[in-house]
């Protein structure tokens, strides 16, 4: 980024930080260590705003977990991050990151665009930052800066999508598996589905399965089997309690998983006929035991394994990153300006006021007012463009100065 080298624009862009482990980072395993519930967000907030974290939001889903903060060290938030997740320092920077400064900055901008998903472009990010947000505002944790740099991350996530092809077609983790089953399945039909798992993204799965297999029974179930059997109606679906999952994994053909349970919940003691059957493991942390890939006819693919598979595809989308990137150059540009204008008017109100009392302790002249707001804004065009600001405020005292010639002395002696 060409902005990284710039310290001197504003402190508290400066102390834009981000801490966190993606798919770039760790694979689905290690990855799913670090992932946070909502309730454990709730609570991570809450803990951060006690500590004196002057805004901070967390953003949890299947490809990252990232607390992006204004802070000037965010070596606490490590730590809280590594207590809340049961692990430890050595391994969350073995397997995250930080980044601070308007490289953090860019870092969201790229998420919100959908340039950092595991899926180049993926349009679903877009609304889990949102939602982050939205939860990080009802516990005041969002101020006026951070609202601002959210905002121009959705500025550059609009103009992202309406001038490049960066999210054109319909390629997402949810559609990555309907690919997949078509390519290794034959007589869809005649097979027997069981979605595992129907909160926000198992109710994007579904849609799409009863959408491009609308011939084939398909079965839902959830921990929460009010959830499972409200979907199961809304598509005329079939409904299996949570209690008899290991039945429904037994008589499925196509298994898709898309839980968000610690444990391990299909087991390979739940498969005692056999068959092939494809199961897709959709979920972080893994929901579908390992092993259970040893038994003879179950093909098991889990998340990462699925988005390999979907690199043919984006070879459109690869083309239109530098498109993209130059976006968000420019949007950060414009943050920076704003930065910049915010404390340039501060200081000029600063300077003016400091002039108007200069005026009146050594000056006669009528006319100072007129020459304090023609220095003023002077001034004003040249801290637009120009960041070293002491010496032009010090050219801004001297051409006021030459420029009053009537002294007071009768009031105080200006030079000693």
């Amino acid at each position: 980024m060409p902005f990284s080298s710039n310290t001197s624009i504003n402190n508290q862009l400066n102390n834009f930080s981000v801490i966190g482990g993606n798919y770039h980072k760790s694979d689905v395993a290690r990855r799913g260590k670090f992932s946070l519930s909502e309730s454990q967000i709730l609570l991570f907030l809450k803990e951060a705003v006690s500590i004196g974290v002057s805004s901070c939001f967390v953003l949890s889903t299947c490809n990252r977990t990232e607390v992006y903060s204004i802070c000037a060290d965010p070596e606490n938030l490590i730590e809280m991050l590594c207590n809340y997740t049961e692990t430890n320092v050595d391994n969350f920077f073995e397997n995250g990151y930080t980044y601070q400064g308007l490289s953090a900055i860019a870092h969201l901008f790229k998420v919100a665009s959908g340039l950092d998903s595991q899926i180049i472009g993926d349009c679903e990010i877009l609304g889990q930052l949102k939602h982050a947000t939205k939860i990080a505002r009802q516990f005041g944790c969002i101020n006026n800066l951070m609202e601002r740099v959210i905002s121009y991350s959705l500025q550059a996530s609009k103009e992202i999508k309406t001038k490049t092809k960066l999210s054109s077609g319909t390629v997402s983790v949810s559609y990555a598996a309907i690919e997949i089953i078509k390519e290794k399945i034959t007589n869809v039909a005649d097979k027997n589905f069981l979605l595992a798992g129907t909160g926000k993204f198992g109710k994007n799965v579904g849609k799409n399965l009863k959408s491009y297999f609308p011939d084939s029974p398909i079965s839902f179930t959830n921990r929460t089997d009010e959830k499972a059997l409200e979907l199961a109606n809304q598509y005329q679906a079939r409904f299996i309690s949570y209690e008899k999952l290991h039945a429904g994994c037994n008589d499925a053909d196509i298994i898709i998983v898309s839980s968000a349970a610690e444990l391990y919940t299909i087991l390979p003691s739940f498969f005692t006929t056999s068959k092939p059957r494809l199961i897709l493991d959709l979920s972080v942390p893994q929901n579908v035991d390992p092993l259970v890939k040893n038994i003879a006819g179950i093909t098991l693919l889990n998340l990462d394994e699925v988005s390999v598979i979907l690199d043919k595809t984006l070879s459109i989308r690869q083309a239109e990153v530098p498109k993209a990137l130059q976006i968000i150059d420019n949007t950060l540009e414009e943050l920076i300006s704003w930065s910049r204008n915010q404390y340039n008017h501060s200081l000029l109100s600063q300077i003016k006021t400091q002039l108007y009392e200069l005026s009146e302790s050594y000056f006669i002249d009528n006319s100072n007012e007129e020459k304090i707001n023609e220095t003023v804004s002077s001034l004003a065009m040249q801290l637009k463009h120009k960041t070293n600001k002491g010496c032009q405020c010090i050219n801004a005292l001297n051409s006021f100065l030459q420029s009053s010639t009537i002294y007071n002395f009768q009031k105080k002696q200006l030079f000693v």
